[in-house]
């Protein structure tokens, strides 16, 4: 029974600590906070959640969203101090995200967005490495947090609102890449 207890824990502790990062190059050459990059490709597949109202166009389609994530993707970046848009000694970043858009009763306001990404980091010639999140939401800081859902309940979280939404998203993003590497 001590071994049956002593190999799941050894399992369980190996999981927990195994690496959100798919390296494909070894030894990598991504240094943790450090690597410059440029975003190469951003797509945005754009569903619609119960309640859209269809042919409705208050609502970012997926080209605006992708400019959308390509801009705060930017800044968060640069912010960090690894944003390179000349690309010269940058690695190319592709991101893929699935984003759900749901909606209040009626359609007209929103609910916190279904999100899913799959981040690339390649360089002219091969893949170095992957990360990817599936199936979360956005989620602010506490006090920042009640007031969105407080917001939400009251059926006026809207089109004005959802760039925070992808901005959040896109911070998130920007840290797990700053991140990746040794």
């Amino acid at each position: 029974m001590k071994k049956v207890v002593t190999i799941l824990l050894a399992l369980f502790l190996s999981a927990c600590a195994s690496s959100p990062y798919q390296y494909y190059v070894n030894p990598t050459p991504i240094k943790k906070q450090q690597t410059a990059y440029k975003f190469d490709n951003i797509d945005v597949n754009l569903t619609l959640g119960h309640g859209a109202i269809p042919g409705d166009e208050v609502f970012a389609d997926e080209k605006e969203l992708e400019k959308q994530f390509m801009k705060y993707l930017e800044a968060s970046l640069s912010k960090k101090g690894l944003l390179d848009k000349n690309g010269d000694d940058a690695l190319d970043v592709s991101v893929t995200i699935d984003y759900k858009r749901t909606f209040n009763i009626g359609g007209k306001a929103l609910n916190k967005p279904e999100v899913s990404h799959r981040v690339v980091i390649h360089n002219d010639k091969e893949e170095l490495a992957g990360f990817s999140k599936s199936k979360y939401t956005t989620k602010y800081g506490y006090l920042d947090d009640i007031a969105v859902n407080i917001e939400i309940s009251a059926f006026s979280w809207d089109q004005d609102d959802e760039p925070r939404d992808i901005e959040l998203i896109s911070q998130l993003i920007v840290e797990d890449l700053v991140n990746a590497g040794l």
